[in-house]
């Protein structure tokens, strides 16, 4: 369909659009509307995008792959204030990852980011673009973040190809295409402001648009200042529950050898007898014990005896959720710039500028659980209560925080991102048109956190801590001695926290950084046509190349580097760069009247390896109330540019359950990825059919069906899969006391992979009541299959498929790739317009899921895979958001907007581990918001 400002002048292409194929493809709240007011008409270089094509000639409407397309006027009426968060009011979106916390299925929750994943199968198989061009994902993540593509009140419409695009875009479109169109014709000043209140946070959006030029140049520039407030566990009640982990504080200790006072008596603490619990319990000299004061008030922590236990022996859980994050304060500035110099009558030179900047801040637990090898308390130190050296177990700070108001860990992560293109496009000969560009797209994230050094630790707890204390990595330095002048003592016990040095953070807590790069290089080039006119019916023709040149690199601190770092585990600096070319075909030909015949295809070369998927689609106007329409594609998808390496390539962390212990123990610990040269691409067959019918004027209903079926899916091992297979196997990594301080994952190729397939139904009716127009309007998804390849646990055995519709899909043995499948999504809603004002509600709804995070599949190969005692659900989300504006002023150059995002107030279904599942709900609230625009 036409950008909107082309509207006026193609008055042909958006009538045709509303008329006969929007509903096909789009929610009619979606439905585009030209914003007269705020331009002055086409220039006559404007671009004209279609987006799932390079065909300059074929209208949206005549194309066979489904399209959702959301105009700024529709944008603005969701309430939002950002890319990321209007993905919740595209159902066939499901799964996107970043920006809030969600410790099981990652996605930064450090910084303002978000994905698209459209059909739940993954980020990486959604294109991201920027008026049709590839944006660089961001650095640290392995997804284009939608937040920092360009200010919101630059875009003028933003299209969701929902059909597999790889013939036309490239491998990583298997799913479809997120494209963002911005506003390249504006004239004039514009700016606008909304505030939105939540309970506990809230969020303040301010931007600016000017648009200046004559007949032969113009230029759209655009700003933004976006601040969201951080939100905390502990401030909403879903989230605020009992989450232990089994290393905490206060923590554990191993004695490693009989407790007894400086003169020889028993060692009797808290009225309890330690002395002869070891005499009774010890198993070769050893007794592990927990804190005397574990479940003290106010330390989130609580003592789970051991059977028959009354104190000592058993596991201190710590809960480190009330002090963890939903999401992280960020503050963001976007700035985009679109400039056309129309050198001659066919001839345009085009420019865009884009740069986005963004610091955040993420308030967490004060410190880390110590997985790294454990710290010994000598006899030495005068704080040892027991009289022999004892191991410590857990984290150097607590709840309770340290001495000199140290209560959060925060991380700070800088990002900058920059994207610049320079292209020509005109008229060759013949109707013949081109477009040629260069681009360069760049994002750098600088990620700040602390994390123990060990060597620190262990210092301190042998005296010789402090800042100030001349210790050096080989031991202590000259004039250091124990606990005297400078050189301090450290006692992990929880009794003596209050006692401990403000100053000997210096020794719990260091500063790390985490420094990611990755950068585009990309040169194109379309030409387009008619090759030739067939029984009076063009045969039309676009041809083209890329070349792209991708660069991914990653740089640590020393610590990180040294793996000395209690819990973040080692790090290994990292470059890789990639080199793919492509060459591509398109052709559309109108068989008959009404009967549109198109096919695509292209070669893709990523060195190792190279392919063509190809592409056929029919769309057949039958009569003007009545189109049917169908499309089949094979896609081909690459390794990502650090999978196929054989070395270490990313670190992270992730709960663990150790099923060795007694009690299994649980927590966080390090996760090592590794790449695997042994990779072969993916493959995925995609087919869509679908109708559309007008049954009477203002009124529309469409159809489609639609099927993905992976072959060979590259996925991600399960940590905890890999802990169960094998315990004490070569993945999983002990110290010599036999815990676990990392597990070894990598990428594999499943058999098969994952299959889906479902129905997306979109209908609306407009009429009047009186002066008073009104739109009733729905757009759904419902899910029939969704098919997941968990692999072979066994070599040569069959793989393991388990259909997880309905499910959260966070088993054991489930792959990350998979997301949580909710049979229904809707969006539906009523729009009423009289004179200047309009008012809308709409009804956001999801299904609820089974919670399955844990429950081990049935990999016997005998039986259902889905344990049938997998019940315990979560409810639906289904939330009402509304929303009032008024046009008022002079030209009616002034609105105000007043709107409610979960009008009443609902709180999302709980779920383990997160207490709400991030992938399809929220836990904010009612959103309360006040917006005021002007043009000039």
């Amino acid at each position: 369909m036409a950008i909107s400002s082309h509207a006026r002048r193609g008055l042909r292409l958006t009538s045709i659009s509303a008329v006969a194929l929007l509903a096909a493809s789009a929610t009619p709240l979606f439905a585009q509307s030209a914003p007269a007011t705020d331009t002055a008409g086409p220039a006559k270089s404007e671009e004209i995008i279609v987006t799932g094509t390079y065909l300059g000639n074929v209208r949206q409407e005549d194309r066979a792959s489904p399209t959702l397309s959301v105009d700024i006027k529709s944008f603005q009426r969701t309430g939002v204030t950002s890319l990321g968060d209007l993905t919740r009011f595209i159902p066939q979106n499901v799964g996107s990852v970043g920006g809030m916390q969600d410790l099981a299925k990652g996605g930064a929750d450090t910084r303002d980011t978000r994905s698209v994943n459209l059909r739940g199968l993954g980020s990486g198989s959604t294109l991201v673009l920027l008026n049709n061009r590839r944006v660089t994902p961001q650095g640290g993540d392995d997804f284009v973040n939608l937040n920092s593509l360009t200010p919101d009140i630059a875009i003028s419409r933003v299209d969701t190809v929902l059909d597999g695009a790889s013939s036309t875009y490239g491998a990583d479109a298997v799913a479809g295409v997120f494209n963002v169109i911005t506003n390249t014709t504006f004239k004039g000043a514009r700016v606008s402001a909304q505030y939105t209140g939540i309970s506990k946070s809230s969020s303040w959006n301010v931007q600016g648009m000017v648009g200046i030029g004559n007949d032969t140049f113009h230029s759209v520039t655009s700003a933004s200042y976006r601040f969201t407030d951080n939100l905390q566990n502990a401030d909403r009640a879903i989230t605020n529950f009992f989450n232990p982990s089994g290393a905490g504080y206060p923590g554990r200790y191993t004695l490693v050898g009989r407790p007894t006072t400086a003169t020889g008596g028993n060692v009797v603490i808290n009225g309890n007898d330690y002395t002869a619990l070891f005499d009774a319990k010890a198993v070769g000299g050893r007794l592990t014990v927990v804190d005397p004061n574990c479940g003290k008030a106010g330390t989130e922590s609580q003592y789970v005896p051991a059977a028959g236990a009354t104190f000592g022996l058993g596991s201190c859980a710590f809960n480190f959720q009330p002090q963890n994050p939903i999401r992280p304060e960020s503050r963001s500035i976007n700035i985009h710039n679109d400039t056309t110099i129309e050198v001659s009558p066919d001839q345009t030179i085009f420019a865009e500028i884009s740069y986005y900047h963004q610091d955040s801040k993420r308030y967490g637990v004060p410190s880390y659980a110590q997985n790294a090898g454990n710290a010994t308390m000598p006899v030495s130190n005068p704080y040892n209560p027991f009289g022999v050296p004892v191991i410590f177990f857990g984290r150097a700070i607590g709840a309770e925080g340290f001495p000199g108001g140290y209560d959060h860990r925060i991380m700070s992560d800088t990002v900058n991102q920059q994207h610049y293109v320079l292209g020509a496009r005109g008229k060759l000969f013949d109707g013949w048109k081109y477009t040629a560009n260069v681009s360069y797209s760049a994002s750098h994230t600088i990620a700040r956190d602390k994390d123990t050094d060990m060597n620190l630790f262990q210092a301190a707890l042998n005296g010789f801590g402090g800042p100030n204390c001349n210790y050096l990595f080989n031991g202590a330095g000259g004039g250091a001695v124990a606990g005297r002048g400078s050189c301090l003592y450290y006692s992990p016990l929880q009794t003596d926290l209050a006692k401990m040095d403000p100053s000997l953070i210096h020794n719990l807590q260091t500063d790390v950084y985490f420094d990611y790069k990755r950068e585009y290089y990309l040169a194109e080039g379309v030409v387009n046509g008619t090759l030739a006119t067939i029984n009076g019916h063009d045969l039309a023709v676009a041809l083209g190349a890329q070349y792209r040149r991708e660069k991914s690199s990653s740089r640590y601190s020393d610590l990180l580097l040294s793996g000395f770092g209690g819990f973040l585990g080692k790090r290994l600096n990292t470059e890789f760069t990639r080199t793919v070319k492509s060459g591509f075909v398109e052709a559309n030909y109108e068989l008959v009247d009404g009967l549109n015949l198109n096919a695509a295809a292209r070669y893709e070369d990523y060195g190792g390896f190279s392919t063509t998927a190809p592409k056929a689609a029919i769309n057949w106007r039958v009569i003007p109330q009545l189109s049917l329409r169908g499309s089949i594609s094979r896609a081909f998808q690459a390794p990502t540019i650090a999978n196929g390496a054989a070395s270490l390539i990313s670190t992270g962390v992730g709960n663990v359950t150790d099923p060795t212990t007694t009690p299994p123990d649980t927590t966080f610990r390090t996760i090592q990825t590794y790449g695997n040269p042994n990779l072969k691409p993916q493959t995925a067959n995609v087919f869509n059919i679908g109708a559309t019918v007008l049954p009477m004027p203002r009124a529309r209903i469409s159809l489609d069906y639609w099927k993905y079926k992976y072959n060979n899916q590259i996925q991600l091992q399960s940590a905890q899969a890999v802990v169960n297979a094998a315990p004490r196997g070569p993945a999983v990594i002990r110290d010599a006391s036999g815990n676990i301080q990392a597990v070894q994952v990598t990428s594999f190729n499943a058999p098969s992979g994952t299959a889906t397939s479902g129905l997306d139904f979109a209908a609306s009716v407009g009429f009047d009541l009186g002066d008073v127009a009104v739109t009733l309007r729905d757009n759904l998804t419902y899910l029939i299959k969704y098919d997941i390849d968990i692999g072979s646990t066994t070599p040569g055995a069959a793989s393991i498929v388990y259909n997880g519709v309905g499910y959260r899909n966070q088993f054991v043995q489930s792959p990350l790739s998979s997301a949580a499948a909710p049979r229904w999504r809707s969006v539906a809603g009523i729009d009423l317009e009289y004179g200047k004002h309009t008012l809308t509600g709409t009804w956001r709804y999801t299904s609820g899921v089974v919670d399955d995070q844990g429950v081990s599949l049935n990999t016997t190969g005998s039986g259902p895979v889905i344990p049938a005692t997998t019940t315990t659900r979560i409810k639906a989300f289904s939330v009402f958001d509304v929303q009032y504006s008024l046009r008022f002023g002079t030209d009616d150059r002034f609105d105000l907007t007043l709107g409610m995002i979960n009008a009443f107030d609902t709180a999302p279904g709980f779920a383990r581990f997160n207490g709400y599942l991030p992938t399809i709900a929220d836990p904010f609230g009612r959103q309360v918001y006040a917006r005021v625009g002007a043009r000039f």
